[in-house]
This record gives structure tokens, sequence and C-alpha cells, in this order.
């Protein structure tokens, strides 16, 4: 059994309000105010009720859009890419340096200051010959008065020279020269004479039945013409070559070849040239100069 629902309404005539069931709506009744006869109007029609609607699905975050990803230009890829690059290279390098014993030769010039020696760069501490025996003293005393000697009267120095250094003729000596206030320095000289020009850009040097060695000049050379001759003279300190040195004056035989642009000359030095460069080194340390042991 359904529950009556009242409604509430007015009296056109009297304005009495009027309390009725809503079962009676729309009947004549009489109003309980006026006595008049009313009729009672329909009950107000009942609003639609609304259906929410439901949440929306949940998407899983697997599947959710992310944000579009920030685009750079040209230049950002391509300064990155520079800077990529030269890392790597320097990576390389330091491989390089630390891996082989070329980068350990390479490491060892930069913190020693190199001496050149017949190509060869060395950083040891340089060893000299030991001073001269009494027997030596007694043999250099007499070589040096068969050396020609000849003093500059303006700079003060003596040169000593073997015979060679005075025939002009193709030939291989040291010398040595000496002031009155500093020790005596020795050179090295190979001096070309002929007809034709060889233009010397480098010298091989053999000794006995070892490998040929190159001594690089590590100045010009001295070019000379007159009356059809010409000569070629490498003129330079003998210690930056004391190792080839060395060997030659401990050898039997030395064959050493001028090489030019277009030409070479060959010469050989045998046991009386090699004994005389072997004399004025002697005399060299009886004056007082030193010589590396190596």
């Amino acid at each position: 059994m359904s529950q009556s629902v009242y409604l509430k309404t007015a009296c056109e005539r009297c304005s009495g309000h009027i309390e009725y069931p809503s079962q009676l709506a729309g009947q004549s009744i009489e109003c309980p105010h006026c006595h008049q006869m009313i009729t009672l109007p329909p009950p107000p029609p009942i609003p639609p009720q609304r259906t929410p609607s439901p949440p929306p699905p949940l998407v899983p975050s697997s599947v959710r859009s992310s944000p579009a990803a920030r685009r750079h230009g040209i230049f950002y890829y391509v300064f990155w890419g520079t800077i990529s690059l030269f890392a790597t290279l320097a990576i390389l390098f330091v491989g390089f340096l630390f891996l082989t014993g070329a980068g350990a030769a390479f490491l060892i010039g930069l913190s020693h200051r190199p001496v050149t020696v017949e190509n060869r760069t060395t950083t040891a501490a340089t060893q000299n010959l030991p001073g001269l025996s009494e027997t030596e003293i007694e043999q250099a005393r007499s070589l040096v008065t068969g050396l020609n000697s000849r003093t500059d009267a303006i700079e003060g120095t003596t040169w000593y020279s073997p015979d060679p250094a005075h025939n002009y003729q193709t030939a291989v000596y040291l010398y040595i020269g000496q002031n009155q206030t500093e020790r005596p320095w020795l050179r090295w000289r190979i001096r070309y004479h002929g007809e034709d020009w060889l233009f010397i850009q480098r010298y091989r040097v053999k000794i006995d039945d070892a490998e040929a060695v190159t001594v690089l000049p590590t100045s010009e050379i001295k070019r000379e013409n007159r009356g059809g001759e010409v000569w070629e003279t490498f003129d330079e300190q003998a210690e930056e070559h004391a190792h080839v040195l060395n060997q030659m004056l401990a050898g039997n035989t030395t064959h050493l070849r001028m090489e030019g642009r277009e030409r070479y000359k060959d010469i050989e030095l045998g046991p009386e040239q090699l004994q005389r460069m072997r004399d004025v080194l002697l005399v060299f340390r009886y004056l007082g100069g030193t010589w590396p042991a190596d």
C-alpha cells in the first residue's frame, strides 16, 4: 500500500491555503475557508532523474602519451660532435704515449733537452774519457810539435791541424782551436774537391763490417770555386758527432760517401788517416779538452 503524498494550493477566492492528498488532484472540493467549490490543481510533474556518467576508464601509464621531445638545431649536434671527436683523439694520443716505446721516448724528450748525434737522441748524462796517463801525456807532447799551428793575431786563437788541412784536396780530419781564456775546442772537417759540384746533402759512413750510418750536417756546407775547381766543405763542432767519430776511431777502416743531389763521391779512410785523427784527439785532451766516452 502506497503512502499518500499531501500537496498544497491556495484558494483563488479567499487565498486560503488548502492541503490535500495527491489522490484528489484534479477534483473539485469545497474550500474549507470560504466554502466555495474549487478545482484542485494536478500535482507538479516529477523531473526526470539524471543518470550519473561513469568515470573515464583508467589508462595505464605505459600507454600515456609523453610530452614531445625537445628538438635541437644543427649547431647543437655539430658542436657536441666536434667536442667528442677531439676527446677521442686526446684519449688515443695519451694511450699511444703510455703503451708504446715511441711514446716513452717522446715523454723523455719532453722532460730533457735533447742532444742530436748522428740522428740519435740521447738524454743521459755524458760521461767523458778519463784523464791522460803519463804515457799518453808524453806522447801528446811529441805530437803537438808535429801539427801545423797558426795563431790569429786579431782573435788570439791558435789553430792546430794535421797536414791534410793545407793541401786543399779531398780529405777528412780533426783540428783544434784554442785561445788564452777558454778550453780548446775540436772540429771535424770533411772536404770535397773536384771539377763538378756534388751539392752534398748528407754523408754515409760505414765502419768495418757494420751497417752504414747517416751523418746530417747541422750547419750549411761551405761551397767555393776557383779556376774550374770546386770545394764543398763540412766543418762542424766534433762533439756534435762524437758517437760516430768514436766508432770510426775504434775501427780499422771507414768508407765515407758524400751524397749530393745527383751524384756522390766515395773515399776510404785507412789505418793511417784514422791514426792521424786519434793523434789530434789526444793532443786536444792534452791541451785541456774533454771528450765524451761514447
